[in-house]
């Protein structure tokens, strides 16, 4: 039961807001640089997998503080940036399962976002292993309703999208799909399940293949279904599907949002019930996004791609940046598996794309 436990929450991770961001994306930029992003993204974030495993290895500690141990005082840069991913990957599904639901029943996004932020903060409170139980079945129902959904798109197409298109969206895509592919932090959590660090390399590496798979595949599929999807496409295709394709594309959306809310909350958590009580934590993670929600709906000061990818995403390849760094540090005192001299390019890298997401 562990495994399944493990791999369930491994794939909640994995499988939230991203995913249904990036056909608007395809579109902009062609298939063509879509794939060659898409690859490059992948190849690096296993390398940063890699590079966090190895750190936690020789720590023993979560992610957080396994990155922040090599760092010195710029570790105090790592409880910030991964609370910049996670009020942004929360708030980011808050909103869209607003405007999901609005597409599909009507009415308010605010009421249905309001409803959402209840249901997903009950399991939130009631501890790792409800949620995790919860993110399992949720996840394997996901799957499912995906692999029916992306034969569907084939028969609904309507476009060919370009095969290299806008180059000046390419930033925004690569931000974006850092953000959609970061099951990272949840390593610790997959090792905790299993007890067994073997296993949780392997659960980790294969349910990243596979979400990697996915997002090829309904990325494009779901591009061509109609010329001009804008933001969360899953509220575009309601308005073009029948409704029984539209309540299984509905419920994929929002099952997407929910069980990636339950995972990265409880991360959040666990990163911080050393320090403080439960309530405490609970305070912390979720006023500031109801507050954050408020102010983007009312203020309009990020649209929900903008929002994921630069916000979002820039935060992460910051954190991947600073992990590489550490790594980098740490191979001078410790013997390593992966070499200082890949680790260092690789901490550029992430670096350098992070300034580009944020400024292009």
């Amino acid at each position: 039961m562990g495994l399944l436990l493990a791999l369930g929450y491994m794939i909640s991770y994995l499988f939230g807001v991203g995913l249904l961001l990036l056909p608007e994306l395809v579109q902009q930029i062609g298939i063509g640089y879509f794939l060659i992003g898409m690859t490059g993204v992948a190849i690096t974030l296993n390398l940063a997998a890699y590079v966090i495993l190895e750190l936690i290895e020789i720590t023993g500690e979560d992610v957080e503080n396994s990155v922040k141990a090599f760092l010195g005082k710029a570790g105090n840069l790592i409880p910030a940036l991964l609370g910049v991913f996670t009020y942004s990957a929360l708030t980011a599904y808050v909103v869209a399962a607003g405007d999901q639901l609005s597409a599909w029943l009507g009415g308010d996004p605010r009421y249905w976002s309001a409803l959402f932020f209840i249901l997903a903060a009950i399991p939130v409170v009631k501890g790792l292993t409800a949620a995790a139980n919860l993110s399992m079945y949720l996840s394997f129902f996901l799957i499912s309703v995906l692999l029916f959904i992306i034969p569907i798109n084939l028969k609904y197409d309507y476009i060919v999208p370009p095969i290299y298109g806008n180059v000046s969206a390419i930033p925004l895509f690569l931000t974006l799909a850092v953000f959609a592919l970061a099951g990272h932090l949840a390593v610790r959590e997959v090792y905790n399940f299993v007890r067994d660090e073997k296993k949780s390399l392997q659960i980790f590496f294969w349910s990243f293949a596979f979400a990697f798979l996915t997002y090829l595949a309904f990325g494009i599929t779901t591009s061509a279904v109609a010329p001009n999807i804008s933001g969360l496409s899953t509220a575009t295709l309601v308005k073009i599907y029948p409704p029984f394709y539209s309540l299984l594309i509905s419920v994929v959306a929002v099952l997407a949002f929910y069980t990636s809310f339950v995972a990265i909350s409880h991360s959040f958590i666990k990163s911080f019930e050393k320090y403080t009580s439960k309530k405490s934590i609970y305070s912390l993670l979720l006023f500031p996004i109801a507050i954050l929600y408020m102010m983007i709906r009312d203020f309009n000061l990020f649209s929900l791609t903008t929002l994921v990818g630069r916000v979002g995403g820039v935060s992460f390849l910051i954190f991947l940046s600073l992990a590489c760094f550490a790594h980098f540090k740490a191979s001078k005192k410790w013997k390593v598996k992966l070499s200082p001299y890949l680790t260092l390019p690789l901490s550029v890298i992430f670096g350098l794309t992070a300034l580009i997401g944020l400024f292009v």
